[in-house]
């Protein structure tokens, strides 16, 4: 059964790093600019929008010594315009509460009420000497979006903090950053079989699919983009799955969606019709690829304590 968002993702190249040499810092102009990239994602029907880390604070050199309440100027300027257009909104802010500076990501909801709020878990080295706080660690939150999860720029380059995610099953993983990400936005998708969505203060945002393919990016023309995702979705392993595939595919035809990845031995399956992708995986015996490789782990168990194994259908 059909799940729809529409997600806006916006690209921001006027300057990859703060300070860069001649573009002043000039809050104003920052938020003036988000707030009409959310204007023209509400006018393609997007439910979120999201923007890129410390996007207000781009061209300064010292943004931490900027860090803002919750309630200050950027945040409220968002608040109003989620209220304005009915829009959920993410974005990536210098935060100050109780003394203490954060790098953050938060998610208004369409009446302008921050309903999630992620600490950048990981922060840079130069971000901590600056008295930046390091977040608890991954974050996931069920949200009229769909269930979320979360990253800011230098955390993606730490395992732990996806591993985390991959088993705390997000439905999407907002990347809001500094840099691109390149392999490693495929990475995170693939791994934790989640859609990851970023948006990048470079030209390049992008929509990663859970089978680690792009399905939508930004470039120096186009600096947002607007995609509608199925959210009822799940990757499943082509082995034992591949003898009923033709079956769902005859019985459900365009009500069902199937994206193979064969060369990773999985495949991305996406429900539009009256059935849920959970009713499908039960009628047709199907598992997720998690639950695949947990029983080959414990097979593998099974023949290292000495057991022999029960002989079981063909995958094939």
């Amino acid at each position: 059964m059909a799940r729809n968002l529409r997600i806006s993702i916006s690209a921001y190249y006027r300057c990859k790093t703060p300070g860069c040499p001649g573009q002043p810092f000039d809050l104003e102009r920052n938020v003036r600019e988000a707030l009409e990239s959310i204007d023209l994602a509400a006018a393609e029907g997007a439910d979120l929008v999201v923007l890129p880390e410390v996007f207000a604070m781009q061209d300064c050199a010292d943004w931490p010594a900027h860090a803002e309440p919750l309630d200050g100027y950027v945040f409220s300027a968002l608040a109003k315009s989620a209220r304005k257009y009915s829009i959920g909104i993410a974005a990536g802010h210098g935060v100050r509460i109780d003394n203490q500076t954060y790098n953050s990501l938060a998610v208004f909801d369409r009446k302008g009420k921050i309903t999630s709020l992620y600490h950048k878990a990981y922060p840079t080295i130069w971000e901590l000497e600056k008295g930046i706080m390091p977040g608890e660690g991954a974050l996931v939150c069920e949200t009229e979006f769909g269930r979320l999860g979360f990253a800011i720029c230098y955390d993606l380059n730490f395992s732990e903090l996806r591993l985390s995610y991959r088993d705390q099953n997000p439905d999407l993983i907002l990347f809001s950053s500094m840099f691109r990400g390149g392999l490693q936005t495929r990475m995170w998708a693939y791994e934790t079989r989640s859609y990851l969505v970023s948006s990048v203060i470079d030209p390049q945002s992008l929509i990663v699919n859970p089978l680690g393919r792009i399905v939508a990016e930004t470039d120096v023309w186009t600096r947002s983009v607007t995609r509608t995702l199925n959210l009822d979705y799940e990757v499943l392993h082509l082995d034992y799955t591949n003898k009923k595939l033709e079956v769902a595919r005859l019985k459900y035809g365009r009500d069902l969606e199937l994206e193979s990845a064969e060369a990773e031995g999985v495949l991305l399956m996406t429900s539009h019709g009256a059935q849920t992708v959970s009713s499908l995986m039960s009628e047709f015996d199907w598992q997720t690829t998690e639950e695949y490789f947990g029983m080959a782990r414990k097979a593998r168990e099974q023949v290292l304590s000495g057991q022999k194994l029960v002989t079981g259908p063909s995958p094939w």
